[in-house]
């Protein structure tokens, strides 16, 4: 059977590479198809897909999103510059209103009060950080830290007449501010003016509320104070049992390392209760973190869009208490109408511009109104309505460096090669199918002797269809595994990623895609080729353990129907004996709180089992019995028959059927060994019949050739008729020796011979044959004596055979190789020559009856020779074995090595 293996696996090896390229091009495709831009907001990395390729710059998404992020930032930036600035330039002086700038963040919980900082002082601050000292008080110590609180005017009876402090209220602070009202014009008419007082409570209420007050322990007031207090969502407060019982309360109170504007440095001095002071504390933390922040944001923003920094512009305008207020990195339209601004940023190709006053909004951007109120609603407080925005952006990219100008700059150089690759890739996926449907088409196709085609299966399609699939699953899940590592590695492609604890570098990279294209090849082509082989060769089920298991419940229940004998005897036996025991064991476990019962059934069945096995023990002892019966009528003991009346059931029919077999064989060997005499007898009968008219024909040949005729072609008749009676003779003379041998009428007279002298004078005997032939005797052993124990006339017949057989049938020119080795008592001596023709037969055919090695009959022989020489060496004691090693001809006869104890007495 021809197959085309080296086509095919060069073909399969050349699928892997297009596999490899395909996996290496989409590598390049995937990890150089990002671009990773810096902006104000760190490293952006942007993917660029196939479908981005029609696209123009602006009109990516890319774009989109930095146009996105910078109009955020300037919404932001906007923002800050209120903050930072005045008049345009930063002021580092700035007055800045804690509890004011908290509310307008949403930090403020509702101070009553408020301090002032200058800008710098705040932003010094945040640097250096915030640090807080803990105070560790007792309840009592926390309420008095303030002053005295206890008075009348701070508690109230609620619904229940129960006491319930109403806040810090001082009776001096209550007057003072009544008299700021009557200053402001609030002052009621001068007859209800008595009926007011400072606290606001009728003096019933004052007296009620003493009266309470008096009857409150220190601790209750203090409770009532504490829990109001604490009610004040005042996290920062802490409290704490002592060992002693007692609790203490821990405050962090704020360093103030700046004094405020009123040369003051600690809050304490602002405030006069514990809520306040909470209150504002956190107000002052709040604005440093926020101006600290928006201190680094201004750096960055301001640096980034600045007029000769970035390739965006934009306009703020708005209308405050202080008049009109521009915000812009276009210094020539500070000062110009809002027309004149609104057709300058038109001339963009990229621009947006909204008036919210008067509900205008006009661009050719992605943002759309409804996103640009999203920006400035984060920061309504600092937009008032009257604000108008003009952003745009320089499509020329004239200043290098800023986040457009990078993006537009590797746009244009990714987006080219993006279309290349593709294509690339296209051509190589065809080509890698276009193998791929061929090895399908020609898989498990060959052509046999005739060269027809046929369909083969190697050894991996052995395997059963069912391991096949389990190691198909193997594969996928290994395939998906190295998928999401790919994944994860072009997810990345921007940066170094750690997988498996293997940093994939950039080169990392591409050999982690290139085994993937291999490990995919590979397994799709081991797994598909192989099905595709066994559904050709129909061997999709048949080599499937399901068919096996199916094959083998199907024979079973054959095999059951054809013994149904065997069924009925001894399958339903065993069963019921089987079925018997468990009975029993659940009989003897249900009874086993009565143990007479007990144990009856355990000696019953005990004894059952003794029963079942002896009769096991027998069944199993006669059948090998007939088994060493049968190994003794194979060995030879034809007469040898079983005694069948000691054997039962199925063995005695086992043993009369054995002993029927024996009586067969016995009848074969007879007429076997009587038709093998007729033969002898027929070969030798015919033989001296043959003699006899053979020797007048060869004396009378011998007469005529003694006339001396010289005519021709009377002379050359004679030579013929001379030559083929010799040989005719020689045949004769083969044939009955041959019988003889076989029929064992053959008389020896053994005595000790030197092998060696015998195959030396071969040689000489020989020696001009061999020249003729031209071959060249190679003797080194021919002075070492080796004794057997032999017919000398008869082992001169098998090395005449021998060398005739050289002679015949050796390559002229070459040598003749006799080697003799005497070992463990063994005499071996081995003749090797080359063959003048191919030798097309088993060795053991050498040495059969009228078997020549010139399978053409050119040459003279009978094809008896070696047949003789084998009869005649084993007939004495010895053997003679042929061997071929492609032309080298071999024969090897070994005797055992004289010894005196064979010379006959």
């Amino acid at each position: 059977m021809r197959k085309s293996f080296l086509k095919r696996l060069g073909l399969n090896l050349l699928q892997h590479l297009l596999a490899v390229g395909i996996l290496t091009a989409a590598a390049w495709l995937l990890l150089n198809s990002y671009m990773a831009v810096n902006s104000i907001n760190g490293t952006v990395v942007y993917r660029i897909f196939p479908v981005d390729t029609e696209q123009e710059f602006e009109e990516s998404e890319i774009y989109h999103d930095l146009f996105r992020n910078a109009v955020s930032d300037i919404t932001q930036l906007v923002v800050i510059k209120g903050q930072l600035e005045t008049d345009g330039v930063f002021d580092p002086q700035k007055k800045i209103d804690v509890t004011e700038y908290a509310g307008k963040i949403g930090a403020d919980q509702g101070c009553a009060v408020s301090v002032v900082y200058e800008l710098d002082d705040i932003i010094k601050w945040g640097k250096y950080g915030v640090e807080y000292t803990n105070r560790i008080m007792s309840m009592s110590e926390f309420i008095a830290y303030f002053g005295n609180c206890i008075y009348p005017e701070n508690f109230i009876l609620d619904e229940h007449g129960q006491l319930v402090f109403d806040g810090f209220h001082r009776v001096e602070d209550m007057e003072e501010e009544a008299a700021e009202e009557m200053e402001n014009g609030w002052e009621e008419e001068s007859e209800n003016a008595e009926e007011k007082k400072p606290s606001g409570k009728s003096e019933e209420e004052l007296a009620l509320l003493e009266e309470k007050l008096n009857e409150c322990t220190s601790e209750q007031l203090e409770d009532l104070v504490f829990s109001y207090i604490v009610a004040a969502d005042l996290n920062d407060v802490k409290l704490s049992r002592e060992d002693d019982g007692s609790m203490s309360v821990y405050i962090p109170m704020l360093n103030c390392r700046y004094h405020t504007v009123d040369k003051e440095k600690q809050l304490t001095n602002y405030v006069n209760n514990w809520v306040d002071y909470i209150r504002l504390q956190n107000n002052v933390v709040a604005t440093i973190d926020s101006l600290t922040i928006s201190y680094q944001r201004y750096q960055v923003c301001n640096a980034a869009y600045g007029e000769d920094s970035s390739n965006i512009k934009y306009m703020v305008r708005m209308m405050t208490d202080n008049g009109m207020v521009t915000y812009t990195n276009r210094s020539e339209l500070k000062e110009e109408g809002e027309d004149f601004v609104t057709e300058a940023f038109s001339e963009y190709r990229r621009y947006l511009i909204y008036y919210p006053d008067s509900l205008v909004f006009m661009g050719n951007t992605i943002i759309n109104e409804e996103e640009l109120d999203g920006y400035i609603s984060v920061y309504d407080y600092a937009y008032p309505d009257t604000t108008h925005i003009w952003v745009g952006v320089d499509a020329n990219y004239s200043i290098a460096g800023d986040a457009f100008y990078t993006a537009n700059a590797l746009y244009q150089k990714i987006v080219p090669n993006i279309s290349r690759i593709i294509f690339l890739i296209g051509f190589l996926a065809l080509l890698w199918l276009g193998i791929g449907i061929y090895l399908t088409v020609t898989a498990g196709a060959a052509a046999d002797e005739n060269g027809q085609r046929t369909w083969y299966l190697n050894r991996f399609d052995r395997l059963w269809t069912e391991a096949v699939l389990l190691l198909g699953a193997a594969m996928c899940y290994g395939a998906y595994r190295g998928y999401q590592i790919i994944v994860e590695i072009a997810a990345n492609a921007g940066a170094d990623v750690e997988i498996l604890g293997i940093q994939f570098t950039r080169a990392y990279r591409y050999g982690a895609f290139a085994l993937f294209g291999i490990y995919i090849s590979i397994s799709a082509n081991l797994l598909w080729y192989s099905l595709v082989r066994r559904i050709k060769a129909g061997n999709l089920w048949r080599d499937s353990f399901l068919c096996l298991v199916c094959r083998s419940l199907i024979n079973s229940v054959k095999f059951i129907f054809r013994h149904k004998n065997s069924v009925i005897s001894m399958l339903l036996p065993y069963n019921v004996f089987l079925f018997s025991n468990l009975a029993g064991i659940v009989l003897a476990y249900s009874l086993r709180e009565q143990i007479m019962y007990t144990v009856l059934i355990l000696i019953v069945m005990v004894t059952a089992d003794g029963i079942v096995g002896v009769l096991m023990f027998r069944r199993n002892a006669e059948q090998v019995e007939i088994v060493e019966g049968i190994n003794r009528i194979r060995d030879g003991e034809v007469d040898f028959k079983l005694d069948t009346e000691s054997l039962h059931g199925a063995s005695r029919e086992l043993a009369d059927a054995v002993n029927n077999i024996g009586e067969g064989i016995r009848k074969a060997v007879r007429t076997s060994m009587k038709d093998e005499q007729m033969k002898t007898d027929l070969i030798t009968n015919v033989s001296h019949d043959i003699k006899t008219p053979l020797t007048s024909i060869i004396n009378y040949v011998d007469l005529l050739k003694r006339l001396k005729i010289q005519e021709e072609p009377a002379r050359g008749y004679i030579e013929i008729l001379d030559n083929k009676a010799q040989r005719l003779k020689q045949l004769t003379d083969d044939l009955v020796e041959a019988s003889k041998i076989s029929s064992g009428n053959i008389e020896l007279e053994r005595e000790k011979l030197n092998l060696t002298e015998l195959m030396n004078q071969g040689i000489g005997e020989f020696s001009e044959k061999l020249e003729e032939c031209r071959l060249q005797i190679v003797f080194e052993e021919d002075d070492v004596p080796a004794y057997i124990y032999a017919d000398s006339r008869r082992m001169w017949r098998v090395v005449e055979n021998l060398f005739n057989n050289i002679c015949k049938y050796a390559l002229e020119g070459t040598r003749i190789y006799i080697d003799l080795l005497k070992e463990e008592g063994q005499v071996e001596i081995s003749v090797k020559n080359i063959s003048r023709q191919q030798m097309n037969i088993r060795p053991e055919e050498l040495t059969e009856r009228f078997i020549r090695g010139d399978s053409s009959r050119t040459t003279e022989g009978s094809g008896l020779g070696l047949s003789i020489a084998k009869s005649l060496v084993q007939v004495q004691g010895g053997n003679l074995e042929i061997l071929l090693d492609g032309d080298l001809f071999k024969v090897k006869i070994t005797f055992p090595e004289y010894t005196t104890a064979q010379t006959p007495v």
